[in-house]
């Protein structure tokens, strides 16, 4: 017979398991794949995604109901197809207009994230679920959309354009909040208690993307897996004028639209980086090459935007944080990037969301997110440096160096800063042997790029360049 006090552990054991399945946590739990870091478990596959234009009494829409199906339904369907390459999807059940029972300024809220109204959301929500709670079955969805039919800038119409409620605005998001997938009811008792995100008529694809990979990505370790990547402070600061990406968009700019919706306005979005693709389990540790500081190890990474074997370089160091290095080429939705190249990430993943998750390392400078990229044939954009101390002793010691481009692929030299001027020599008399013989036949000539790469591999750049000099 068991013990009482055995007895006592299992109940509680009990009680705290089904305290977190009816919380919707245990549905969206992550999990840890190799050395990346949390992956999501719930952004695979077709996602059923109801989306709801709704309407106010006192407002008429602006935009064509039809421009708006095209642009959520096409649009973020074609984006998210292209972003995941291939392993996610939207099976969407558009429905619309549906009109809510109270006028505009009832729903509206502030543009400014700190300031928005937790209540007036939940009553959008929960207004628009009342008015199609008899025709739908809530249970068979894994996200809503909802689409305030009015037109909207920061302050006007609705007075935010677009966010994330659940798991988002629902909790707050001031710092120190935790996020949670709150339950949301009708007024007839039917239960939601999956994502949520809410984009006006004249959302941008790259806004509505933006909020769904946070209702996608779900939640670990009290965290967004998908975070914001911009300033919250100056989101938020209304001394500034009203929200602009100028203004907040400064870790990373538009090199992943969870930091800027899009480059212009009017244009598609870019795409998003290896940070968030990771941490939506789209990237696989077969897929990264992790290298630590001091080693010296080469890797040809394929486009970001279009999959291939090699997507990301991660460098883990001491204190916690870590490095991204990805290629960025004028390929898909990242043809409209400013600039094409290798693109270097630092990676807090203990900060709090919105200060600073992950930071551009620009070649260009700090918040110089045009000429972000490093390129093998600039002088002054060609190797990136950490040699500073993480700790008492210790250094990173940590050279990144910029390499030939064979097609869409680049190379990528990880090293230590002592190897970087012998490395670039090298790589640079590689990729002007490659250019010299691109399109040849000549086995004696693809025998010798041949031989200059392998010297290169085998760190051996001093014989690597006497290689690839002897036939220029």
């Amino acid at each position: 017979m068991k013990s009482r006090l055995l007895m006592f552990v299992e109940i509680l054991l009990l009680i705290s398991f089904l305290s977190v399945f009816s919380s919707g946590v245990l549905a969206k739990s992550t999990g840890e794949e190799g050395d990346l870091g949390p992956q999501s478990m719930q952004a695979i596959g077709e996602k059923n995604v109801l989306m709801v234009v709704v309407r106010f009494p006192d407002t008429a829409p602006t935009t064509p109901i039809e421009t708006v199906q095209r642009r959520v339904l096409a649009g973020l369907s074609s984006y998210v197809k292209e972003q995941s390459y291939g392993l996610s999807s939207i099976k969407a059940d558009f429905r619309g207009y549906v009109m809510l029972p109270s006028p505009l300024a009832d729903y509206k809220i502030s543009p400014y994230n700190f300031r928005v109204d937790k209540g007036r959301i939940r009553k959008l929500i929960e207004d628009t679920m009342t008015a199609i709670e008899k025709e739908i079955d809530f249970s068979a969805y894994d996200h809503i959309l909802i689409i305030p039919a009015v037109n909207t800038m920061p302050g006007k119409g609705y007075g935010m354009i677009c966010y994330c409620a659940n798991p988002g605005m629902l909790s707050g998001v001031t710092r120190g909040y935790v996020p949670r997938y709150d339950t949301l009811r009708t007024a007839g008792g039917k239960e939601f208690k999956g994502g949520v995100f809410v984009g006006t008529e004249n959302a941008g694809l790259g806004m509505f993307a933006h909020d769904y990979f946070h209702s996608l990505g779900g939640i670990h370790d009290g965290k967004r897996l998908v975070p914001c990547l911009y300033d919250y402070e100056r989101q938020s600061d209304a001394s500034a004028g009203l929200p602009s990406f100028e203004h907040h968009a400064i870790y990373m700019g538009p090199w992943d639209i969870m930091s800027q919706h899009h480059v212009k306005r009017g244009q598609p979005p870019a795409g998003i980086s290896s940070f968030t693709k990771i941490r939506l389990g789209w990237i696989g540790r077969q897929q990264v090459q992790i290298v630590n500081p001091g080693e010296t190890s080469y890797v040809s990474l394929s486009p970001l935007s279009k999959g291939g074997k090699f997507l990301a370089v991660k460098i883990p160091l001491d204190d916690g944080t870590y490095y991204l290095v990805e290629n960025r080429q004028p390929i898909g939705f990242d043809r409209v990037l400013p600039d094409s190249g290798i693109i270097i990430l630092k990676v807090n993943p203990r900060a709090a969301e919105g200060y600073g998750t992950v930071e551009v390392k620009s070649a260009g400078g700090p918040r110089d997110f045009v000429n972000a990229t490093y390129k093998l044939e600039l002088n002054n954009r060609n190797i990136f440096i950490d040699n500073v101390s993480s700790g008492r002793s210790q250094k990173n010691n940590i050279a990144i160096i910029p390499l030939w481009k064979e097609k869409d692929n680049l190379g990528v030299l990880v090293t230590t800063p002592d190897h970087g001027k012998a490395a670039i020599k090298a790589g640079r008399a590689i990729q002007a042997l490659i250019d010299k013989n691109s399109g040849t036949s000549d086995s004696k000539e693809k025998n010798v790029i041949s031989e200059a790469i392998a010297a290169f591999k085998n760190r051996d750049f001093e014989k690597s360049h006497a290689i690839a000099m002897s036939n220029q």
